[in-house]
């Protein structure tokens, strides 16, 4: 592996993920103003409805890079590009599955009659199918983005999802301006696919020399296949029931402007996701061809625990800066008529911590072929979270949907995982945690005063919050440096700023 692609690649996601979280933050209330609660909560109701119909591609998504991985870390070409034929025939059948389930299920969305008027279910219908024929059309050419992954080809993939990420709200608000609504949103996400996945085929087929081969035929492979992409698919089953269900859940029962409430607050918990899978995100590759050289567990221990770590530093500034800043964020940000944001998003937030800092464990049992257990165990827990939120969501709301995503997170997430892991996968838990807990008294520290410091302040402008979160980051960074961070930590730190001083010379 190339380790300037490599830190390229984790420079990139990050740089993406700034350019993500900043957008939102101009974008979301303009959007908000435009669609409306009620429209902007359909759009989220067919997004969780598609969550559901996307389950059709049975989990070999997860499966690509793996095998892809494994042909090319072996130096088989044909079958690498074997494996490419293979899987753009798999997704070509599982498109039509896709295309027909989604237009069965658009004709079948009355229930909602209950929660939504005549207008907003046909507008629902609507959205669906357009959502389905996106996804259909599109999903056999993700072989070509993830061709690009597997041969450490960070630099132009995560140049693809910058230029996305900065062309989609400006292409949204175009649409939303225009007088397009949601649907208007649906169309802009169609043209944004319709360019990236042009770019990774010809990518993939002129530059990295990929020539799928529809005629390979390696017996019993298919049979692997589905078998490994059986528990992934349970993986992804027990994501859509965590995140999805909720909102078609309160959706149902209290309203489409609930679920635009709940979505703000849950979006928290997928920035603090996006953040902390950005380093592990391009280790899979790596993990893969370690498995295959039969690398000692106590590799993978300090593989898990070294960017476990790195993960921390990131999360554990996040979340207690929005756990200090956040209710204020919100009514500056939204206004008035989301305070309950606050608390969703406290509590979808907290206890995603755990399996964000431990993410390199997954792409690890992906590696090792053993997230089955993983897999069956989250689908009993996210049945326990669906059950919890239909009993709770009618007494408590919104608040009591994510009460129940909490509960039943902090259960499989952490408590079982984390015995999996030390029991069956051989991994040092208990020096991970050691680890982790030796970082933990300087969060605390600044939680407890940050959270003093925000009730006595009043951080009702612009200029005052920003105020208080400059001074919580000129503190809080220095004090990570000195008590958090080790001595690999603080010489990354230092090389880092080197690097950006001695580019800036250049540049004078």
């Amino acid at each position: 592996m190339a380790r300037n692609e490599l830190k390229a690649g984790v420079i990139l996601s990050y740089v993406n993920l700034l350019i993500g979280n900043l957008i939102p933050f101009f974008y979301t209330p303009v959007m908000l103003e435009l669609l409306g609660q009620s429209e902007y909560g359909l759009y989220g109701i067919a997004n969780s409805v598609m969550g559901y119909i996307g389950l059709l591609n049975f989990g070999i998504g997860s499966a690509i890079i793996r095998y892809l991985s494994l042909y090319r870390a072996r130096g088989d070409r044909e079958g690498e590009e074997g494996m490419a034929g293979l899987f753009l025939k798999l997704y070509g059948g599982i498109a039509l599955l896709i295309l027909l389930a989604g237009m069965l299920v658009s004709v079948h969305l009355e229930g909602y009659s209950r929660s939504l008027s005549a207008a907003e279910v046909d507008k629902l219908k609507i959205l669906v199918r357009l959502m389905t024929a996106n996804t259909a059309v599109f999903l056999p050419f993700s072989v070509f983005s993830s061709l690009t992954v597997v041969h450490e080809r960070y630099l132009f993939n995560r140049l693809i999802n910058i230029l996305s990420t900065v062309a989609a709200p400006c292409l949204n608000l175009a649409m939303l301006y225009g007088g397009f609504a949601s649907v208007g949103l649906v169309a802009a996400g169609t043209l944004l696919n319709l360019i990236s996945y042009a770019a990774y085929t010809i990518y993939a087929v002129c530059r990295l020399n990929i020539r799928p081969r529809f005629g390979w035929r390696c017996p019993g492979l298919l049979r692997e296949i589905f078998v490994f992409s059986a528990f992934a698919f349970l993986g992804s089953m027990v994501d859509i029931l965590y995140w999805a269900t909720d909102k078609l859940i309160i959706g149902w029962a209290v309203g489409a402007a609930a679920v635009t409430i709940y979505n703000v607050g849950a979006s928290f918990n997928s920035y603090v996701t996006s953040l902390s899978t950005a380093i592990s995100g391009v280790l899979m590759p790596r993990i893969t061809s370690m498995v295959t050289r039969e690398t000692p567990s106590e590799e993978f221990s300090d593989l898990f625990i070294k960017v476990g770590r790195l993960q921390f530093l990131v999360v554990s500034f996040i979340v207690s800066a929005f756990v200090v800043f956040g209710r204020q964020f919100l009514a500056l940000w939204v206004g008035v008529g989301y305070e309950e944001a606050y608390p969703v998003a406290l509590l979808t937030m907290l206890p995603v911590t755990v399996p964000l800092i431990q993410n390199t464990g997954l792409n690890i049992l992906y590696a090792m072929n053993r997230h089955r257990f993983r897999s069956v165990v989250y689908l009993i827990i996210a049945l326990l979270n669906v059950a919890l939120t239909f009993c709770w969501v009618e007494r408590y709301g919104m608040i009591g949907a994510a009460a129940a995503t909490c509960l039943a997170y902090l259960l499989g997430n952490v408590l079982i995982m984390n015995w999996y892991y030390a029991r069956r996968i051989g991994l040092n838990i208990s020096r991970f945690w050691k680890n982790i807990g030796r970082m933990c008294p300087t969060v605390i520290v600044f939680l407890a005063a940050g959270l003093w410091t925000a009730d006595h302040a009043a951080l009702d402008s612009w200029p005052r919050f920003f105020t208080g979160a400059a001074i919580y980051t000129l503190l809080y960074l220095p004090a990570a440096y000195a008590f958090m961070m080790d001595r690999y930590e603080r010489e990354l730190c230092i090389g880092v700023l080197k690097k950006l001083l001695r580019r800036r010379k250049r540049e004078d």
